[in-house]
């Protein structure tokens, strides 16, 4: 943007993101990130063993048991999720963003092969979702167009094509596609 160039943001949504996390492949990840084998089995033992049940009024649901999930409201979720994404950003050429569940790509627009470099890496992002078991809430991925002359081209997960906006919170601050900031 500050070289006058268009840019596409991608503004990306995990669907249910901190409770689909697999602990099958969230431990493979710790082991991979040289954590001893205590530490890490200490992990194990504090996500699996966990059950759930539902409660609507005074109606209750059976207990089940949690396969999948970063327990939220403890202060290890987030650390966890991160962990579990970290590689998400692998073989890609845009920039990537990552805040949490929170995250962007942003690649140069106003020639053919910087919007063929997002889409690749729209599809590997894609790959990486499928690989663990996550998935996109794809009615709320959307591209912010910015930048003179951009031609917007249109972007897509898989086969679902990616609708724009012309306004997107990022991490709480209001981004429009004219970079005013007046909202």
């Amino acid at each position: 943007m500050d070289e006058g160039r268009a840019v596409d943001v991608v503004y990306l949504d995990f669907s249910k993101a901190f409770d689909i996390v697999s602990h099958n492949i969230l431990t493979s990840k710790l082991r991979k990130c040289g954590l001893d084998e205590w530490t890490v089995r200490w992990f194990e033992n504090w996500l699996n063993g966990r059950a759930q049940m539902v409660v609507i009024s005074s109606a209750e649901s059976s207990w089940r048991s949690v396969a999948s999930g970063a327990p939220q409201g403890s202060v290890l979720a987030p650390l966890l999720f991160n962990v579990f994404i970290n590689d998400l950003d692998k073989g890609t050429e845009s920039t990537l963003s990552k805040f949490a569940d929170d995250t962007q790509l942003g690649g140069v627009a106003d020639r053919p092969e910087g919007c063929g470099a997002s889409q690749q890496d729209l599809d590997r992002l894609e790959s990486w979702v499928e690989r663990n078991l996550m998935k996109f809430n794809k009615g709320n991925c959307r591209v912010l167009h910015l930048g003179r002359n951009n031609p917007r081209h249109q972007h897509r997960t898989g086969v679902d094509l990616l609708g724009s906006s012309a306004v997107e919170k990022d991490l709480g601050v209001l981004v429009d596609n004219k970079l005013s900031m007046s909202q």
